[in-house]
């Protein structure tokens, strides 16, 4: 598992929070936003315009032209942009209006909406990248958010997000600013049953499913890329088909649809045996759903299934989705020579609670 953040000492004077870019190569500096990591024995250490800090978690391995925000005041680091990460996202809150049943982020009532200091890190960020933003809901933020997007593209019409939204908070007055960003933001949205009982009971929302579809008619009106997301449960695995219909008769303008597997963390660990639907086990539901959107011309990907729980003919929708910072690859994954193509596993996957039939000798 990849660490995130540590603990610091530094010297600093001035405690506001701030970005750096970390260069090995002290001469590689282009700005005072430029900083210069060293190895001093057995101390890292990072030498900022606004003094140094040593880093107190040595295990750290900061990359070249990383991007890490300092907290003085608390006397942390996180890293918020690492250039060979698969991803590299953002958690802007951990408030939110739903209560989904499998939340591998269980709501906190916890904001980090410093959209300065998000701004800053950004410019320092290289040509055509890239950021997701998670929560939490985000959208409870939504005209911040939305002045935020604007002010980054405005200045960096080549920066792309992705940002995870339900979708509950889109107003007819917002499709002239969703227009604005249609270009370059993709909003990841859950739907979990064709049914609107079904998915509001998986949200624990009343009313959740009719809301999300006054949003997308002005995600649509807007010309807005939507990834569609539906986490696969037992609760929802017999309205795959139906949903399917769904999409390709009312949805299918939508970017891609992604159906994922669960993350044992969260909600989802504590509902594991009564919502974990094995995959290796039976696969036809979702066979049914990808001849369904094969024959509508709409994309699929599958995220969060390794190669091996997932039949031959069908692995070229199975994405390497988990972020690197929380996946593995188990004893099972030895001398397996997908590694590279496959997701792997979470990073708190148990063999004993998960799939059934997974390892070489399946592929």
């Amino acid at each position: 598992m990849i660490k995130l953040s540590s603990k610091i000492k530094h010297d600093f004077k001035d405690l506001k929070p701030f970005a750096t870019r970390v260069n090995l190569n002290f001469d590689n500096r282009t700005s005072n936003q430029d900083s210069f990591l060293k190895k001093d024995e057995n101390k890292i250490i990072i030498e900022t315009s606004r003094g140094t800090a040593e880093i107190l978690d040595n295990t750290l391995n900061i990359e070249d032209k990383e991007i890490i925000l300092f907290y003085p005041k608390v006397e942390t680091l996180k890293r918020f942009y690492r250039p060979s990460a698969n991803s590299n996202s953002l958690l802007l809150t951990e408030l939110c209006d739903q209560r989904c049943i499998m939340c591998s982020q269980p709501p906190k009532n916890k904001s980090y909406d410093d959209f300065s200091l998000y701004k800053e890190a950004i410019f320092l960020m290289p040509d055509n990248a890239h950021l997701g933003i998670t929560g939490g809901e985000p959208t409870l933020f939504k005209e911040p958010l939305f002045n935020f997007l604007k002010q980054i593209i405005e200045k960096k019409n080549d920066f792309t997000f992705h940002i995870l939204t339900n979708a509950q908070h889109f107003l007819k007055e917002d499709i002239n600013n969703l227009f604005l960003l249609s270009k370059n933001v993709t909003w990841g949205i859950p739907l979990y049953s064709h049914e609107s009982k079904a998915h509001d009971d998986i949200v624990s929302k009343d009313g959740a499913f009719h809301r999300l579809f006054d949003s997308f008619n002005y995600l649509l009106s807007s010309g807005s890329q939507v990834e569609l997301r539906t986490v696969l449960m037992k609760q929802n695995v017999d309205h795959l088909t139906g949903l399917s219909n769904l999409i390709s008769t009312k949805l299918s303008w939508i970017r891609v649809w992604a159906i994922m597997q669960l993350e044992n963390i969260g909600y989802a660990r504590m509902n594991w045996k009564k919502i974990f639907f094995d995959n290796s086990e039976d696969f036809s539901e979702i066979e049914k759903s990808i001849s369904i959107l094969q024959s509508n011309n709409i994309n699929l990907n599958l995220y969060n299934f390794p190669f091996c729980t997932v039949p031959k003919d069908f692995r070229k929708y199975a994405k390497n989705s988990i972020s690197d910072w929380k996946n593995k690859y188990i004893d099972e994954c030895n001398n397996c020579k997908k590694q590279k193509e496959c997701c792997g596993f979470f990073e708190w996957h148990k063999n004993d609670i998960g799939y059934k039939n997974i390892g070489t000798k399946f592929l």
